[in-house]
């Protein structure tokens, strides 16, 4: 490998570690969003009333480096010459994008309903 990532082939391997970096940056994230729905799930009204804002840009954050990922490998498959012609993309790029959309249709979820759902004002709290 270290042979090919010199001359010309350059182009190609830093394109490529940049996909392994947009993924596994995306992985962590989503990590943390799944600790941020834990969170606001489990935790008590002011959790849920202030989670929202941080685990929706999370989402959205994680849909965005899924689709840079996806779009450089689409890329790289259809215009570098490593890749035979005829090569089709496999099932990690529709796992990827079904990923990416339920994730961006995660945070515009939530942002709306943070902001067109009644306020649970309703309860007064225990002192």
């Amino acid at each position: 490998m270290p042979d090919e990532c010199r001359g010309d082939e350059r182009a190609f391997c830093s394109l490529w570690r940049s996909v392994g970096f947009a993924v596994n940056f995306a992985v962590v994230l989503e990590l943390a969003t799944l600790v941020g729905f834990v969170v606001c799930l489990t935790g008590g009204r002011d959790k849920r009333e202030q989670g929202w804002k941080v685990v929706a840009p999370l989402c959205a954050l994680c849909a965005a480096c899924e689709v840079v990922g996806m779009a450089v490998v689409a890329f790289v498959n259809d215009h570098d010459a490593k890749f035979a012609v005829g090569w089709q993309l496999g099932t990690s790029t529709a796992l990827c994008t079904v990923s990416w959309i339920v994730l961006a249709l995660d945070a515009v979820g939530l942002v709306a309903a943070a902001y067109l759902l009644p306020p649970e004002d309703d309860y007064e709290p225990i002192p």
